[in-house]
């Protein structure tokens, strides 16, 4: 008797698992309509580098700024990777920036508008990255998990507002601390991951969201 509750338990507790499976990943993805229709209002958007974060961060030491600035360089490469060849996106490089405007030194929204001007655009893309730890450990096992947080929003040059924002945070959990995260381990093989590696499928994920990409 008491093996075949067992049994039952550990049905029930798979069948559990394969729910919290089925409900993951329930972020709304746009038609192709949908993107149609939006890429239709903005024919053209400017992508800039990634930005630092440090609000989050108390006190700046020297190697949480350099990994940040080691993140915001991953970042930028793999944002040129997944929108290379849509015609519509412009990605502006940090020496590109600098050079189309060497004398900045005024607000975001002058940045945006400055930006939109110099590169003929309607919108600009600005990514900021406030928070990038590396995994301490290996595939199986670590002794801290990577853990990366950043925000990204589409501004429109000409009237100011944002035209669609996101934001990404994850620090990456045990399966047995967070059932409600069997989706994503199946999808990354029960491992832990690197903070490229989260960075990577974060900015693939919130590009699918996106319908101006």
């Amino acid at each position: 008797m008491k093996s075949s509750m067992s049994f039952v338990q550990a049905m029930l507790a798979c069948l559990l698992l394969i729910v919290l499976a089925s409900c993951g990943g329930t972020s709304a993805v746009p038609t192709e309509e949908q993107r149609q229709a939006a890429i239709s209002q903005v024919p053209c958007l400017v992508v800039l580098p990634v930005e630092i974060d440090l609000q989050e961060v108390q006190e700046v030491k020297y190697d949480q700024a350099a990994r940040l600035e080691k993140g915001a360089a991953y970042m930028d490469t793999v944002l040129a990777e997944q929108l290379n060849g849509r015609g519509h996106v412009r990605i502006l490089s940090s020496r590109q920036l600098t050079a189309l405007m060497p004398d900045y030194g005024g607000d975001r929204q002058t940045l945006i508008e400055r930006i939109g001007s110099e590169v003929k655009c309607n919108a600009v893309l600005v990514t900021t990255l406030s928070r990038y730890q590396p995994r301490v450990g290996g595939d199986f096992g670590v002794e801290q998990p990577a853990s990366v947080v950043f925000a990204m929003k589409l501004y429109d040059i000409r009237q100011g507002p944002v035209l669609w924002s996101t934001m990404f945070a994850e620090t990456q959990q045990s399966l047995l601390s967070n059932l409600m995260s069997f989706g994503t381990a199946v999808k990354r093989g029960f491992k832990w991951v690197t903070a490229e590696e989260m960075v990577e499928q974060g900015i693939i994920d919130k590009i699918r969201e996106c319908p101006y990409l």
